[in-house]
């Protein structure tokens, strides 16, 4: 008996070190971004942007045009990573919100840990600009901006040192819905530049914060008058709903999916986010919905929490999807 113990145990003390050499890069990368959280406490929720003059500080290349349309020149910024950890470096793909018609690629205070971890371990993280609504409705070009950013980092692998084959997007509200639709539809769709078509535009995993996915299910009720003007130019609702729907557009070879949206969200309704998701798991995608149960579209007034259980799923989440 004494001697199957001796053997038991050895085998197990052989086990733990192979588990710790092979997946030691994803468990210093979960340390990190939890040791990042826990020191930001009570401030990391707040709507308040990251101080931009120290975090343009590290940024390596800034307002990279990636595409020009129509003399309109779209750009991204580039932050490279801090430690050369990979051979080619894993990219995150970040996408901003501002329902369609405001916001820049500016990354946000409560985003700075996860991509701040991200950058110490290995990964270049990229922040991407698309061109906003002004008084009309136009899906279709944001969508191919963001798809074209993608090929775009296809295009540019080796100019920047990026692995392709280990690109994230991550997307807040009206950026995640762009995220979506993006990362669901196929390479030939949603071309908007027509150098980059011939570039492929697949993604290994998406973050996806509060994004609406059913467009009659958004709360258009007293929008402003940029929104309203927006909203009000539609006049075929029932295509447009069908075309920029990403329910459309799930299969079982989708992107890795992680779905984080309250139950309280007024602006976008949870029902949006539930409808995702049971139609990924209709179709054997891999999908993962957290449900927050205490806090506003934009995060404000979040729970103690509730902000372990994003903490908790962007942990597993970013273990079984970050490279070995």
């Amino acid at each position: 008996m004494k001697k199957f113990l001796k053997i038991f145990f050895l085998i197990l003390f052989i086990s733990i070190i192979i588990f710790t050499i092979v997946f030691q890069k994803r468990i210093m990368l979960c340390y990190g971004i939890g040791e990042k959280y826990i020191s930001l406490k009570d401030d990391i929720w707040t709507t308040k942007e990251l101080d931009i003059t120290t975090f343009s500080n590290s940024m390596n290349y800034s307002d990279v045009v990636y595409k020009n349309t129509n003399g309109v020149s779209l750009t991204l910024d580039i932050y490279g990573p801090i430690k050369q950890v990979y051979k080619s470096s894993p990219v995150l793909l970040y996408v901003h919100g501002g329902s369609f018609a405001y916001g820049d690629k500016s990354i946000p205070v409560a985003l700075s840990p996860v991509l701040d971890t991200f950058r110490e371990q290995g990964y270049t993280i990229i922040s991407t600009s698309y061109e906003l609504m002004k008084n009309t409705e136009n899906f279709n070009k944001q969508i191919s901006d963001v798809k074209d950013t993608i090929r775009w980092i296809y295009k540019n692998k080796s100019v920047y040192n990026i692995d392709t084959e280990e690109i994230g997007v991550i997307g807040v509200s009206s950026g995640a819905y762009l995220s979506l639709m993006a990362s669901y539809s196929n390479d030939e769709d949603f071309v908007g530049d027509t150098q980059l078509s011939n570039y492929p535009s697949k993604v290994k995993y998406l973050i996806d914060f509060s994004g609406p996915t059913d467009l009659s299910l958004l709360n258009t009720t007293d929008l402003n008058f940029d929104l309203s003007k927006i909203f009000s130019s539609i006049t075929n609702k029932d295509n447009i709903i069908k075309k920029f729907n990403p329910m459309t557009y799930v299969t079982s070879t989708i992107p890795n999916t992680l779905i984080i949206h309250s139950n309280l969200d007024t602006m976008v309704p949870y029902e949006s986010s539930k409808k995702l998701y049971d139609k990924c798991i209709e179709s054997n995608a891999k999908a993962e919905l957290i449900t927050l149960n205490s806090t506003a579209h934009d995060l404000s007034t979040i729970s103690t929490d509730d902000i372990v259980s994003i903490s908790e799923g962007l942990l597993k989440f970013v273990i079984f999807n970050s490279p070995l």
